[in-house]
């Protein structure tokens, strides 16, 4: 079953290869993986999204709560959470056709919050 785990670590160097190296010493995989900085700079954000059963994600969070340089790890699947994708598009038009990209757009995000 795939979970996806947050994890709240210092923002220091080789945080993420120590990570990284304790998924992949004890066999388990990294699906997707995402960082990026908080409001307070001293402090990261990791989202990790891998699979296993419940013994092994209980396994990887206990392993992750080791770690000196992690704060708080959650594993959101025994929460409700909101998960959303993003995509970039790029869109080549002529001078005249912009406004219907344009509406097109919009038209396509009605009814979203």
């Amino acid at each position: 079953m795939e979970h996806i785990i947050s994890v709240l670590v210092e923002n220091k160097f080789g945080v993420l290869s120590r990570i990284a190296n304790l998924f992949s010493g004890r066999g388990y995989n990294i699906e997707t993986l995402s960082v990026a900085p908080t409001l307070d700079a001293s402090m990261s954000m990791m989202t990790i999204v891998t699979s296993g059963d419940d013994r092994i994600i209980e396994q990887i969070v206990k392993q992750l709560n080791k770690l000196i340089d992690v704060i708080k790890v959650v594993d959101l699947n025994e929460s409700e959470f909101v998960e959303r994708e993003m995509a970039l598009i790029k869109v080549h038009t002529r001078q005249g056709r912009r406004f219907h990209a344009h509406d097109v757009h919009h038209r396509g995000h009605r009814g979203c919050k």
